[in-house]
């Protein structure tokens, strides 16, 4: 599979419009169009923001052999909160997941405390 296809299948996969994606890598929308259409080739760094935004190796947008793609393992019967939470984490950065996850630790010690 060409990256034209891989990128629109991401894209689909993750639920994202061509119009999200643009904004998550500072891209124009009609870029993103090109890059699914075979018509532009994205940068080095856009390959990179790519690689982070839909969490797969650069290897993988580029030949293929390698998919290690996060699958969302979401069940029917949860929540959309729950479905719209989890979607949302796997956009985030590496960063940004390990400072979410601090976060949760946090709340999840204070309503220990007001269960006391």
């Amino acid at each position: 599979m060409a990256f034209a296809e891989k990128l629109k299948a991401l894209r689909q996969k993750n639920n994202m419009s061509q119009e999200y994606v643009a904004q998550r890598i500072n891209v124009a929308r009609s870029t993103i169009a090109g890059y699914e259409t075979k018509n532009r080739q994205p940068s080095h760094e856009k390959l990179i923001a790519f690689s982070n935004l839909f969490h797969v190796p650069v290897d993988y947008l580029l030949d293929g052999t390698h998919s290690d793609s996060i699958s969302l393992d979401v069940s029917p019967t949860d929540s959309v909160n729950a479905q719209n939470l989890l979607l949302r984490y796997y956009r985030l950065s590496a960063r940004s997941q390990d400072d979410l996850l601090r976060h949760l630790h946090l709340l999840e010690l204070q309503d220990e405390e007001l269960d006391k």
